[in-house]
């Protein structure tokens, strides 16, 4: 997922989308560990789009505070 495409959702999707993918990123680990992870990029593509949600959810928090 990149960033244009998370910018466009709606805060209450992009947390939605952020457990989601915490969700995967904890089975990915599962399945490193007991070895049947055939793709191990998937981890660290996992954590950048995790990384990506939440910088754009502290924007947007940033922004909030900003206005009020």
């Amino acid at each position: 997922m990149k960033t244009y495409q998370i910018r466009d959702l709606a805060t209450k999707d992009l947390k939605t989308t952020l457990k989601d993918n915490y969700e995967a990123l904890e089975n990915f680990r599962f399945q490193h560990a007991s070895g049947q992870l055939e793709n191990f990029k998937s981890i660290a593509n996992t954590k950048k789009v995790i990384a990506r949600i939440l910088t754009v959810l502290k924007e947007r928090e940033k922004e909030e505070n900003k206005k009020a």
